[in-house]
């Protein structure tokens, strides 16, 4: 009896060994990242860990990043306008949680090693703000004294 739960548990093993990691195997470890400013035009680094990842310049505009638990900081940049940045939030993937259930502690730590379990919104969008003009001091009225 011993040998046949053995047979059993072999082939339930190598029946779901291919399911571990599905986040990596479905979803990959890279993901497309679209970027929008309003206005358009403007020139933004993405940086992940104080380490610049990847520029988009003009806006907008689109790149592919590499799926990570950090979050990317994009900091945005137009000539008259003040700088923006925005933070792309990391987010755990609905993916992991089958993983739990088919590939076992394994596929989880794969998928985490790999950083598929996590992803950043598809699409960000930036509102630059423009830079105030000095507002000049009212000037004294013709013929008025000045001290």
């Amino acid at each position: 009896m011993k040998t046949r739960n053995r047979a059993l548990l072999i082939g339930a093993l190598t029946m779901f060994a291919p399911l571990g990691a599905c986040a990596t195997i479905i979803e990959g470890s890279d993901q497309p990242l679209g970027l929008v400013t309003t206005p358009a035009g403007a020139a933004c680094d993405l940086a992940r860990e104080g380490k610049v990842i990847a520029q988009i310049a003009p806006t907008p505009g689109q790149v592919v990043v590499t799926k990570s638990k950090h979050d990317i900081h994009i900091t945005c940049r137009m000539d008259g306008y003040h700088p923006q940045e925005v933070i792309a939030k990391s987010s755990f993937t609905g993916t992991t949680f089958g993983n739990i259930l088919a590939g076992g502690l394994i596929g989880v730590a794969v998928d985490a090693a790999s950083g598929a379990n996590n992803e950043y919104p598809e699409s960000i969008n930036v509102t630059l703000t423009p830079l105030q003009r000095p507002v000049a001091p009212p000037q004294p009225a013709a013929g008025t004294p000045t001290s």
